[in-house]
């Protein structure tokens, strides 16, 4: 039994070791041990998995897993860092930190976590922001745009933004496609455009803008989330989202069109109208620090007063919740860290909760303060988050 426990400690802080090396993209085993060394974010965590009550739980953990698929798992994950006999490796660090602790020579530097043991595995892999041209070309932003470039207007990209050359209102331009930016979960992404307008798109959303915009008016169309900062320069700038227009007369707001029947417009700055597509006597004018929610089935718009930053907090790298929906919630986290997760009982989506979460937060600890704040349970069941009572 000894020689099996020392064993499972060290496939445990194994895996445990790989987590890290996926999270921070370490390349080698040199790059982990200058982590570790400069870093306060795994000793404590990996110390606890040599107590004999942490020890038990992962015991029963193993015998519930599929072994062998817990072997692939591991062994997958490590590949993607290593080409030379990473597993072996691995084990030998795992090893010598097993000695470590039990020689009582590994300082304490974090409060006690258990980290859930195939979280890499229930996240899927991180897709690159794309563009699809008018004409069906598919450029991904994560990859060099080279003499490309300048056949799309685009002045400045990085792994975060793009922008468009500025183009001056064009006279008698003829009518153009759109160009589709399609940010994938996961991620956001900045996009400034041809008339210096900036938007910034939150995870899962895609917005369509031409290469240029015509003498009489800006038009885009939106999918998801995102925040806009509109150059004023006397044209109109309308957003266009499912059957709702959104007509812009001032600077900052943000449009939340996640939902398929309400969308919410929250103005931060200037002047906005939100409307039913071609009902613009309809129109509803918002003032700074109103929201708007639309009923896209019913056409009812309900307009109140709100405190922005709530809204806007995603922009700045945080989820924000003030006795909000756990619903709500989970499909955020959904869209960012790119998990699954199920409802056992409808009911619990209507639980309330009041948050504020670092979007660079590891999504275990996200669930480890969501199970204490709103009294569920997280099970990860065949890759899949089961939420209970």
């Amino acid at each position: 039994m000894k020689e099996t426990k020392r064993y499972i400690q060290i496939q445990t802080i194994a895996r445990q070791l790989c987590d890290i090396m996926q999270q921070h993209e370490l390349k080698d085993i040199g790059e982990l041990k200058e982590w570790l060394e400069h870093n306060n974010t795994a000793i404590e965590i990996i110390k606890s998995l040599m107590d004999d009550s942490e020890l038990s739980k992962k015991i029963e953990l193993y015998r519930q897993q599929d072994k062998e698929q817990a072997i692939l798992s591991l062994r997958t994950k490590i590949q993607k860092h290593q080409r030379h006999r990473v597993i072996i490796r691995i084990s030998r660090v795992a090893a010598v930190i097993v000695l470590l602790i039990g020689c009582g020579l590994l300082y304490h530097k974090l409060s006690q976590q258990e980290k859930h043991q195939t979280l890499a595995s229930t996240i899927s892999s991180k897709l690159s922001p794309v563009i699809i041209t008018p004409n069906g070309q598919h450029y991904d932003l994560s990859k060099v745009l080279t003499d490309t470039t300048h056949n799309l207007n685009i002045a400045y990209k990085s792994t975060e933004e793009i922008k468009y050359t500025y183009q001056p209102p064009a006279v008698d331009i003829e009518e153009e496609g759109y160009n589709q930016l399609i940010i994938p979960n996961q991620c956001n992404y900045q996009v400034t455009l041809c008339d210096g307008s900036v938007v910034r798109l939150n995870a899962g959303s895609r917005l369509e803008y031409p290469n240029s915009f015509p003498s009489h008016e800006r038009k885009v169309r939106l999918t998801g989330e995102a925040y806009f900062e509109i150059k004023h320069d006397g044209r109109p700038f309308m957003v266009e989202v499912r059957q709702a227009s959104i007509r812009v007369y001032g600077t900052h707001f943000n449009i939340n069109a996640y939902q398929e029947t309400n969308i919410e417009t929250v103005l931060v700055e200037g002047k906005v109208g939100v409307s039913i597509q071609d009902s613009i006597d309809q129109e509803k004018i918002l003032k700074p620090n109103q929201l708007s929610r639309l009923n896209l089935l019913t056409g009812e718009q309900e307009i109140v007063d709100v405190d922005v930053q709530k809204y806007i907090a995603w922009t700045t790298g945080f989820l924000r919740y003030d006795n909000d929906s756990l619903e709500l919630l989970i499909e955020d986290l959904s869209r960012w860290y790119g998990a699954d997760f199920d409802f056992k009982d409808n009911k619990l989506k209507n639980i309330r909760i009041s948050a504020s979460i670092n979007k660079d937060t590891p999504l275990e600890e996200v669930l480890a303060m969501i199970q204490t704040t709103a009294k569920i349970k997280f099970h990860l069941i065949e890759r899949r988050y089961i939420i209970t009572q």
